[in-house]
């Protein structure tokens, strides 16, 4: 996990914006949430696009970058944004990837990894129409393992996590 020390306190790093504000810096403008929020839609509907027709031994090989599955790679993004949705009321993201492994052992055949990611993708995407314009309007404090943190800063932080590990699943598969 990174971190950074400041005064002699060390204070762990989710995104940006806490680096500037421990800095005494102003935080840089983001993306909108909204933006933010249906741009991690569209990843997510781009995985599951990738992961349809894929067998099973090409779920559970490991990759050349990270020797981590596509199965474990997809427990390890969309969980994270499965707790989006309720972090957004309850002011809480309790997202320990070093349970992933249990969540994945769960996905025993490639039709469970799919709808696994399917499930969340349209979960993603009814909470994005429920919460609608308010997601503009409001920005709630969320308490994460790494720090308390503006809901943005956990979008823009999962955005970035999601398509970071797109990347990489579609390298694999090419």
């Amino acid at each position: 996990m990174p971190s950074l020390a400041v005064g002699g306190r060390v204070m762990p790093i989710l995104h940006v914006s806490q680096i500037a504000a421990a800095l005494g810096l102003p935080v840089p403008a983001g993306l909108e949430r909204a933006r933010l929020a249906w741009d991690i839609a569209a990843t997510l509907d781009g995985w599951v696009e990738r992961l349809r027709g894929l067998g099973w031994d090409r779920l559970t090989q490991p990759t050349q970058s990270r020797a981590r599955s596509l199965r474990n790679l997809t427990v390890n993004v969309f969980h994270p944004i499965e707790l989006l949705s309720g972090a957004w009321e309850s002011g809480s993201f309790d997202w320990d990837p070093g349970e992933d492994s249990a969540r994945e052992a769960a996905l025993r055949s490639a039709e469970e990894v799919v709808r696994y990611a399917e499930r969340i993708t349209a979960g993603w995407a009814s909470f994005l129409l429920e919460v609608g314009d308010e997601l503009e309007r409001r920005d709630p404090r969320v308490a994460s393992p790494r720090g308390e943190v503006a809901y943005s800063e956990l979008l823009a932080s999962q955005r970035w996590h999601a398509d970071f590990h797109l990347r990489e699943v579609e390298e694999f598969l090419s």
